[in-house]
């Protein structure tokens, strides 16, 4: 088995040497997603692999969740590949978050934030950021702006004031470019100093990295502070959010004791477990 392993690794150094030069970072700023650099993430799990490996134990649940950590929490998100699908050959093709979430569950990770939706920094979820998990049962993706607390230098200075943001258009929002697909379900960490989210809408082309957001359904607004937000975000289920398989809930599971079944909720009980939890009942 570990000769296997090692010629795993050759292979993967190969194609290493062959896209190193031209795999790119994630793009910044952008109102829509940029897509997955496929390059990077190739990068990304032959650093997986040679973590595995070398890092410690074989199959030691504390190696396989640090190599996780770096590879879906920083690797992944640097190259924009959260919800895209495996690049390698040797993979099975599966959605990097399904992958993700196996994980954690298999090695029971103390940490599962590095399954979410980061919108709140670039890389590793901050202990500033909040987590509130969306659970999204529409058939639409979900595009997150953020208002965030206005802090004036003159005000500041003089009376200690920090105004509440009160964004009317895009350019005031921070808009998060990793948008949430239809029927996933997934935590999402928030900058610290947001004072409301706006939901919109969207349809998007992961292929053509095409999309536009809709006026109807109107964009919904969630309010909070660096102390309390809304334990969770449901989208309204319809005919769409029924499920016929765990293959249909990204980042969940069909719950088939509801009839029609639907997929279960991911909850705070989620983010504040260790990966065991992961499928837990979030109402338990």
């Amino acid at each position: 088995m570990f000769i296997n392993m090692i010629n795993t690794f050759v292979m993967f150094t190969i194609i290493l040497v062959s896209l190193i030069g031209s795999s790119q970072a994630i793009f910044q700023g952008q109102e829509f997603p940029p897509g997955c650099d496929k390059d990077a993430a190739q990068v990304c799990e032959f650093e997986l692999l040679q973590c595995q490996l070398f890092a410690g134990p074989s199959d030691d649940p504390a190696t396989m969740c640090g190599c996780a950590s770096t590879f879906f929490g920083d690797c992944l998100r640097k190259a924009g590949c959260e919800t895209a699908r495996q690049v390698g050959a040797l993979t099975k093709n599966e959605v990097y978050m399904k992958v993700c979430v196996d994980t954690i569950m298999k090695y029971d990770c103390p940490d599962t934030t590095m399954c979410s939706m980061n919108c709140a920094s670039e890389t590793l979820v901050e202990s500033s950021a909040n987590i509130i998990p969306f659970n999204n049962y529409g058939e639409y993706y979900l595009r997150l702006k953020f208002c965030r607390r206005i802090i004036d230098p003159i005000r500041m200075k003089r009376y200690g004031v920090v105004d509440a943001g009160d964004c009317k258009n895009d350019k005031e929002f921070q808009i998060c470019t990793r948008w949430i697909p239809p029927l996933t379900f997934v935590p999402v960490a928030i900058p610290g100093d947001a004072v409301f989210v706006e939901i919109d809408s969207c349809r998007y082309n992961e292929d053509s990295l095409e999309g536009m957001c809709l006026n109807d359904p109107k964009p919904a607004r969630v309010y909070g502070n660096q102390i309390i937000w809304p334990r969770s975000y449901d989208v309204a289920q319809s005919a769409v959010s029924v499920c016929s398989s765990n293959e249909d809930c990204l980042g969940s599971f069909c719950d088939t004791t509801f009839l029609p079944p639907v997929c279960s909720p991911k909850s705070l009980r989620h983010v504040q477990s260790s990966g065991s939890f992961y499928f837990a009942d979030p109402f338990g």
